[in-house]
């Protein structure tokens, strides 16, 4: 796609996460010939949902990032970049690299983990007994924690706002 282009897609699925792909490829399979595009800047995918077995040490951290390319479906374009806005009243999603313009918009982009909204988190994580599930960098510490662990308490945390995956705190 060049600056001052617009491409045309008849479905278009921002965000090639597990989300967007697992979309894309039910739509492939039940439409063949539908045009269906994926926007999604990261070349590596992560399969989130295995990282709870990272953390409890039944899963190598590496056996959860593939290419995102191997993982898009045959047929479906993927736009490597990053979506910055949308303008729904006239179908257009507005990326880094231009506008796309769809019939059809699927919304999936995942979420960004705000660290710092936890004073002194983001410095704590990963040392100490700190861990999270829920990233790559961070998930190899749970397990860590876990059979370092002798004696005393361990303490795990569920908020009570939304969490992108309600399983992980408990498992």
């Amino acid at each position: 796609m060049s600056k001052g282009t617009m491409e045309h897609h008849t479905v278009v699925i921002v965000g090639g996460g597990t989300a967007g792909i697992t979309v894309a490829a039910r739509l492939r399979r039940a439409r063949p010939d539908l045009d269906i595009c994926v926007v999604e800047p990261s070349t590596r995918h992560y399969y989130q949902p295995l990282w709870t077995l990272v953390g409890g040490g039944a899963a190598q951290r590496e056996s959860t990032v593939r290419d995102t390319g191997s993982l898009i479906p045959e047929g479906v374009h993927w736009v490597r970049a990053y979506a910055e806005g949308f303008r729904p009243d006239d179908n257009v999603v507005d990326t880094d690299i231009g506008p796309i313009h769809y019939d059809y918009l699927v919304v999936c982009p995942g979420i960004r983990i705000l660290w710092d909204g936890i004073e002194g988190l983001s410095g704590a994580l990963g040392h100490d007994g700190v861990c999270s599930n829920y990233s790559y960098d961070y998930v190899d510490s749970t397990w860590e924690a876990i059979r370092a662990t002798r004696s005393g308490n361990a303490i795990f945390t569920y908020p009570n706002t939304p969490v992108k995956c309600g399983g992980a705190p408990q498992k």
